[in-house]
Order: C-alpha cells, then structure tokens, then sequence
C-alpha cells in the first residue's frame, strides 16, 4: 500500500513570564530575579490524513501536570486537533517554572505542619498558581493552534552523530562496607574509585523540509538535562539557548529546533573530574542542595561550547540528510496507558521515617520555622511517607506513552528521568534504524534508576527521588521494544 504524503506544521513562542516566577529545580526554594535568556516553546505537527501527532518541547523542569486538563479544554474550540495525539517534553532546565506552585512547598506540607516551614516572601507581580496557569494555558493552546494550521506539504530525513554534551554525576568512593555513589562527589576525594555508569553522546536527528527541498526544522534528541546553570536565581533555557542559535547559524535563520531530551538521569553536563579539583567546598553544597552556590568555571562560556557541538552535529547531519528526503514516509503514532509497579518501602521504614518526622516537628514552630537546609534534611523521611502512602492507594504507577514510526526510525516517550542504561537496550534491540528517547514526557516519573544505582545509593536512586524501581525499568524497555516490533512487523 502506497503511503500518503505528509503535512508538517512548526510553531515556536516564548513563554518567559513579565514578572518573577517560583523557579523549580531545587530543593530550596527560589523566586526569580530577572531573564538572564528566554525560555521558549516549540511545537511540531505531523499529519498524513490517517495519522496525526503533535510534539511540543518546553524550556520548563517538569511536565505542568496541574495545566494539562485547562489546555484540553481551551483547545476543544479547535476539534480538527486530536488532543490525545499531543505529546509534551520539557529540557528540564532548572532555571524555570511550573507556573503553578513551589514543587517542593506542595509536597512539604503533605507531611509537616505549614506553620514550621521556611518563609517564601514573594514579590508583587508573582507570575504563579491561577495566574500563572493561566499564562501557560494561553501560550501553550496559541503554540499548539499555530503549528496545527502552519502544515504544509513536506518531507523528512535523519541522522546519527556523537557530541560531548552529558557527563555521568553519580561518581563512586571506597568506603570501609563497600563502594558508594555519591550524586555530585567529588572526584579529587582519594577514596574516588570511578563512575556508577558511563555515558552517551550519542545524537538523534529529524529534519524536515518543504516541498522544494528546504530544510524547515530539526528535532534534537540530545541525552543530557540542561543543568549548567541550576543553582542560580535567574531564568534560562540553559545551553538549548546557545544551541538554537549555532543551529540557526549553520540552517537558516527562520529554522525551527526542536529539542528532545534524551534518557539521562544519571547524566548531566558538568565533568565532574574536571571541575572537582578547584570546587571542593562547592561540590559539598551543590550536593546538599540547601541553598544558592557558585562554582569556580565559567556557566556562560560552557553553555556557549555546548551548543557550538550541537549545532556542529546538527550541520554534519544536514549534510546527509539532504540527500534523501521522504515526502511520504510510513507513519505510526501509538498512545499506551502504561503502568509500572511502584517501588515499595517497608513497614519499618515507615515507622522510621514517621519517628523522624515526629523528631522534626518538636524542634521547629511557628515561633521558631524550619530554615532551607532543615527543610532539605528533612527530604528523606518526608519521601518515604508519602510514597507509603501512594503503595497503600495503588501498587501501580500510571501513564501515558508515545511510540511513533516515522519512516526507519521512531520515538518513544517516557515521563521519568531515565538512567540511560535503559534507553541503550530499547535503542539496541530495536528494528528501528534510530530511536529517539525522550524523557520528561507527559507525566513526572521521579528518576528511574539502575540496580547498580540503588546498591549505590544517594539522591537519585532513594525511594524519596523515585516513583519506580529497577524492575519497571525492565518492564519500560519491554514494552516499549514490543510496540516497535508490532510497528516495524505491521510494515504498514
């Protein structure tokens, strides 16, 4: 069967607020100072007349669960988009929002008192909860809209390339009961005996193009977070902002980037080994998580280098990928409600954690609240409560999973911080020429972490940091590779 030719449609708008923001990313909290960079949205519509799906990327940390149900509703206006068939990812930047609440402040006052946390003085023009929303809504429905009636008849191509962009952050030190990970140690220390994992530099890309051969956009799919900037107080879309420009540089000016964040959740891109040696002090706060700290390298010029590598891989892949070019390529969109067991946490643990809490709460009042590291601190056992909670409500984690075929390659979705372990099975037993995962997608997983990261312990690989075990990232690589295998057999 002849396949029919497709549509594509690209979008991009800012969705940097006029006013200071709750920023997420952290422990503790922050509001934003002023716009070092914008933080922006892009939306790219895919339609062939029988299949339809619409991928919108945002410079955010993490899916805005709170707005999804507003969004639907602002778009049923428009009923020609299928809704279902949009999937949302985010570069988890730590330098945004969620345009709703504190993250952190939400889940604090699941367990303790509201009256012993630290004090959020907020400015006057706070872009947040309704207003906020609001904001989002209305930016993310014009994006979506935009890219819908923008399709066009067009083409697409592909390639595979490598860029030093992530680094592993879970480095290893020999203790007296065996060896421990410790989530941004520092390497200098003489018990540094490696890294938990390596890591990926590998880089998918998707190109489209119009009907007269003109490259129109890239998708990105880079497995790194953009986190260079994380610890700070002002807005940024990280090195994704230098990266769109050395693109734009290389394509075009009025090119569309795309940018899909790959499994990383063991990965970022800070080399550990190479900064330790002058950030000791730092590298002890950084991993503590408790407050503002400056590390000795220069941010700017880091994020600056990534995107040169990025845009020097996307420019050898146009090199290619003009060669051949689809106007009608096999296309496939599968949305999965998927479930996954949620890790446990024993009865003991439990009461432990409750102890805790209980200890806690004799030590702070209204008179006397928590300060930042006190409410850090107290991020464990608060994790343990809440996900004994969630165990005794469902034993199963749910939500919603994207896997497309476009031509010889796909994308699969997933809503966690992946340890890239996992997306290396899916990528190296797939039929599929490419995968491209992408992470951060459609929901707020928690990391996902390794049996090797749960023996190692730290941040990351704790129950307080995870929603699932090991064991769903087993179940997560065979049903995302038995999707593929039904696409790739059906042909099509």
């Amino acid at each position: 069967m002849k396949n029919s030719k497709l549509m594509v449609g690209w979008s991009q708008c800012s969705i940097t607020p006029n006013g200071p923001i709750l920023m997420e990313g952290q422990m503790y909290q922050r509001v934003s100072r002023y716009v070092h960079d914008p933080i922006t949205a892009t939306a790219l519509a895919l339609d062939n007349g029988a299949t339809q799906a619409i991928l919108v990327s945002m410079d955010m940390t993490e899916i805005p669960l709170h707005a999804l149900e507003p969004l639907r509703l602002s778009l049923e206006p428009y009923a020609d988009i299928p809704f279902e068939a949009i999937s949302f990812n985010v570069t988890h930047t730590h330098n945004a929002t969620s345009f709703y609440e504190d993250f952190m402040r939400v889940e604090n006052e699941m367990v303790y008192d509201r009256g012993i946390l630290p004090r959020l003085e907020e400015p006057k023009g706070l872009v947040c909860r309704e207003k906020g929303q609001r904001y989002f809504v209305e930016r993310i429905r014009d994006l979506i809209v935009t890219a819908w009636e923008n399709r066009k008849p067009g083409g697409i191509s592909y390639a595979h390339d490598y860029a030093a962009v992530a680094f592993n952050r879970r480095p290893q030190f020999a203790g007296e009961e065996g060896t421990v990970s410790v989530m941004y140690g520092d390497c200098s220390a003489e018990n540094f005996v490696g890294f938990e994992g390596g890591i990926d530099t590998a880089v998918e890309l998707l190109y489209t193009w119009d009907d007269k051969g003109q490259v129109t956009g890239v998708a990105c799919n880079v497995p790194c977070p953009s986190q260079v900037y994380e610890l700070h107080y002002f807005i940024s879309a990280d090195y994704w902002g230098p990266a769109r420009n050395a693109i734009r540089e290389r394509l075009g000016r009025n090119v569309y980037v795309l940018p899909l964040c790959g499994a990383a959740g063991d990965l970022a891109p800070v080399d550990l080994v190479h900064i330790s040696k002058t950030n000791h002090q730092a590298l002890k706060i950084w991993g503590g998580q408790s407050r503002e700290v400056f590390r000795d390298f220069d941010m700017t010029l880091l994020c600056q280098n990534i995107g040169e590598r990025i845009g020097e891989v996307v420019g050898r892949g146009y090199g290619t990928a003009r060669n051949y070019i689809d106007y009608a390529p096999v296309f496939a969109h599968r949305i999965l409600s998927m479930e996954l067991p949620i890790r446990q946490v024993s009865q003991e643990d439990y009461e432990e954690a409750l102890r805790q809490v209980e200890e806690i709460h004799s030590r702070f009042s209204p008179e006397h609240p928590m300060e930042m590291p006190d409410l850090v601190a107290a991020f464990e056992p608060q994790g343990v409560i809440l996900r004994y909670r969630q165990q005794n409500q469902s034993g199963l984690y749910r939500f919603t999973c994207h896997i497309l075929r476009l031509g010889n390659v796909a994308v699969a979705t997933n809503p966690f911080e992946l340890f890239h372990a996992f997306a290396q099975r899916i990528k190296a037993r797939a039929e599929a020429e490419q995968v491209f995962i992408v992470q951060l997608s459609n929901g707020c997983g928690g990391y996902l972490p390794t049996e090797a990261a749960v023996r190692g312990g730290s941040y990351s690989s704790k129950p307080a940091s995870t929603v699932c075990g090991p064991d769903g990232g087993e179940a997560l690589v065979a049903k995302t590779l038995e999707v593929l295998e039904e696409l790739w057999e059906s042909g099509f």
